[in-house]
């Protein structure tokens, strides 16, 4: 739900390997995994010289003249580093959480993992400021220095997820939509009398 009475929803598209953009997409999470994974290198080997976990911040001014960061739009990097930012704060909460009660905990939770170098993905994020506004206008999704267009039926996007599955991507656009507000008609009345034999009896003040 979002605030002002609205709420999110998401429209999905499947990339099957036969899809004309299977291979782009294959290659923008490949290198979104490339980031992930030496940003992770940056954060644990500060947090075994220093004892100090970097921050988001921290390490997006370590990363953004580096080739990997370079490899994908700024904005669709600064994603990537978010996700990586956030498995960092997860992991210090079950730390945190661990500490207080292992018995809850199967294992001491581990470090974030680095994914495998060559079958690896990560999930690639475009926010709408990477999408290209006159595509939007046209009811297209067109991801930012890509060829991948897609027809869309949402408006008002706030950003496109490409999710790595096992066998095909999932492309999926998440758009706000306001939630009509509906009158209720308070001379209606209903009651529920829940019941030992029966499961319910139910009466109303309106006939029929």
């Amino acid at each position: 739900m979002l605030a002002g009475g609205g709420m999110q929803l998401v429209e999905k598209h499947v990339i099957k390997s036969s899809h004309k953009y299977y291979q782009e997409i294959d290659n923008l999470c490949f290198l979104s995994k490339n980031l992930y994974n030496a940003s992770n290198y940056l954060i644990r080997q500060n947090l075994f010289k220093t004892g100090k976990i970097l921050n988001y911040n921290q390490v997006q001014k370590l990363t953004q003249k580096s080739v990997d960061y370079k490899a994908i739009p700024a904005k669709v990097s600064q994603q990537t580093l978010m996700v990586l930012d956030r498995n960092w704060k997860s992991f210090l909460a079950a730390l945190k959480a661990y500490e207080k009660n292992p018995s809850k905990f199967l294992s001491k939770p581990k470090l974030p993992k680095y994914k495998n170098k060559v079958e690896g993905r990560n999930l690639v994020v475009y926010t709408v400021q990477a999408l290209s506004k006159p595509a939007l206008v046209k009811g297209l999704i067109k991801l930012s220095q890509t060829k991948i267009v897609l027809r869309t039926k949402a408006n008002n996007i706030a950003q496109v997820r490409i999710v790595p599955k096992l066998d095909h991507y999932l492309v999926e656009i998440v758009y706000n939509k306001e939630i009509e507000p509906h009158l209720l008609d308070q001379s209606k009345i209903a009651s529920i009398d829940l019941g030992l034999n029966n499961l319910a009896a139910v009466t109303f003040n309106q006939s029929g």
